[in-house]
Order: structure tokens, then C-alpha cells, then sequence
């Protein structure tokens, strides 16, 4: 509970759902990186032989909102429910249609997956060129008390298929949260006539003849104006009393360079919008003649 509370505490929404908590500058493109990677409302298909699949979240029959694998085969179209043959256990999964095995295979974790609640069904839906295709969906659901996120492998035949058969999958609540709350924020912006004391505005004076830290920067009887006078040497000049505050200077180096990575990335999308304008579009009836 130590580190949820922790987290509550640190995470704020935004008007539209989103997190308001924001990296510093340096770290800002691996936050954003994250943020679109455990986004729940992006599902990221993979590809194997034979079936596609996708984590994310789907209501299951009682209404709720729970996250689920989302495991995708195509089917003839003279399917129909007898001829789809399933035995599903936490480690494994038997699939044949007509006869024919198309999924015969363990998972790579026994311990997510809820058998009860999860189950099958026949689709026909429309594909990019208008026909009618059927598939068989099925959906496998997480156990309520499972910690764990499925964005790695989900069989072993697929796993060994990506050349890291030793590659740990350690997307889990756990890890997302501790790198939430290593997230290091941004200093609180401030407008340019605050200053916090701990800063020492003025430590940043020095002797302009003999350049040493060590002086006064004070208005005598007979001045007119602030000068620095040095404690090493007799040099004494005019202090600049509009210096800018150290928080001040970083924060508009900070707002200068992200400006300048937000035109370039409006550059890169320009860019790509254009090439793709540019294309020539093919002629269909070219091709097959």
C-alpha cells in the first residue's frame, strides 16, 4: 500500500482524463515514450502464424471494464460454432477448426489468465477492400488479482520465434509504479519577480579587475548607485542590479529548447504529410493488365 498511496498522491488528472504529471525537460521524450506505450486505450496488434492478438481493456458479459488479451484467427466462411473445438487451462490453449489444429501451445506465464470468464465467438466483419470475412475472436481475461501486463510474448512457440527465448517479461503494476514515482518533476515556474532566498541571487557577483568571489555589493553614503567592492583589491564598480535570477535564466533556456524540439518535430511531421501527398496513386487497372 506504501507506494499506491504514494502514487495517489503524486498523480493529478487533467479536464480530460489525462495525467497532469509532467517530467523534467531532460527526461521529457521517456515519459512521453512511456505514457504511449501503457496508454490502455491503444491496442497494439502482434502477429504470428496463423492468429493476431492484443492487450487492452474490453467489457466482459456482466458490463465491466477489465483488461483482456484479444486473440484474433481467420476462419472459412463456412464456419459455424461445431466445427470450432477449444480446451483452454492457465498454461495452455487447443484450438482446431475443421479438424484442423491451429493452435496447439503454452503460455509463457500460467498465472494471468481467468478460464471462467473467459470465452470464444464467431465474427464476420468487413475487410479494407469491402468482403465479408470470418474470424474466430477470442477473448482471454486477466485474473482480478493479477498484477501483471501482457506486452511481451503470449505462447512459447512465439516467444522462441523472436530470438530472445530468455527475455523476461517484467511489465507489471509494480515496476509501472516505481517508475512513475522516480519521475523527477519540473521546478515550479515563477515569474521574474519571485526569488527564493536560497538561491543567493547575488552570489554570483565578482571583482572585475582582479575576479575574485569575494565581494560586497552595497551603496555607500556618498554613491549614487549599488556598486561591488572587492574584499582582495581595491577595484570597486557598478553593480548590475537588473542581473537575472539563476531559476529565471534556466527556466527560459528550458522554454527556448523546447520550443525549438517542438518546430522540428512540427518540421518532421510536415515533412512526412508532404511525402505521402506525393506519392503517385496507383492505377489499379495498370497493374492488371
Amino acid at each position: 500500500q506504501g507506494p499506491a498511496i504514494r502514487l495517489k498522491r503524486r498523480l493529478r488528472l487533467g479536464p480530460d482524463g489525462a495525467m497532469a504529471i509532467q517530467a523534467d525537460f531532460d527526461h521529457e521524450d521517456d515519459w512521453e515514450e512511456f505514457l504511449e506505450r501503457t496508454d490502455p486505450r491503444k491496442r497494439v496488434q502482434k502477429a504470428f502464424k496463423g492468429f493476431t492478438w492484443s492487450f487492452g481493456r474490453d467489457e466482459d458479459d456482466e458490463g465491466f471494464t477489465r483488461e483482456c488479451v484479444i486473440l484474433e484467427i481467420p476462419a472459412r466462411e463456412d464456419t459455424e460454432p461445431r466445427h470450432v473445438k477449444a480446451k483452454l487451462t492457465p498454461s495452455h490453449l487447443k484450438l482446431e477448426v475443421h479438424g484442423s489444429e491451429v493452435i496447439d501451445d503454452n503460455f509463457t506465464d500460467a498465472r494471468w489468465l481467468d478460464v471462467e470468464a473467459s470465452y470464444w465467438e464467431l465474427e464476420t466483419k468487413k475487410s479494407k477492400s469491402g468482403e465479408r470475412e470470418k474470424g474466430i475472436k477470442y477473448f482471454l481475461y486477466l485474473r482480478e488479482d493479477c498484477p501483471k501486463y501482457i506486452t511481451g510474448a503470449l505462447f512459447e512457440k512465439e516467444k522462441a520465434a523472436t530470438g530472445n527465448p530468455d527475455d523476461s517479461d517484467d511489465d507489471t503494476a509494480d515496476t509501472r509504479i516505481r517508475q512513475i514515482a522516480n519521475v523527477k518533476e519540473p521546478e515550479p515556474r515563477r515569474d521574474e519577480d519571485v526569488y527564493f532566498s536560497e538561491e543567493e541571487e547575488f552570489s554570483d557577483y565578482e571583482c572585475e579587475g582582479c575576479g575574485s568571489k569575494s565581494v560586497q555589493v552595497i551603496k555607500k553614503a556618498d554613491d549614487r548607485q549599488f556598486k561591488v567592492y572587492c574584499n582582495d583589491c581595491p577595484y570597486v564598480s557598478v553593480a548590475d542590479m537588473s542581473k537575472e535570477a539563476p531559476s529565471i535564466r534556466r527556466q527560459r533556456e528550458i522554454d527556448e529548447a523546447r520550443a525549438r524540439k517542438k518546430k522540428e518535430k512540427e518540421r518532421k511531421k510536415l515533412a512526412e504529410k508532404l511525402a505521402i501527398q506525393d506519392q503517385v496513386p496507383v492505377d489499379l487497372a495498370e497493374l492488371e493488365a
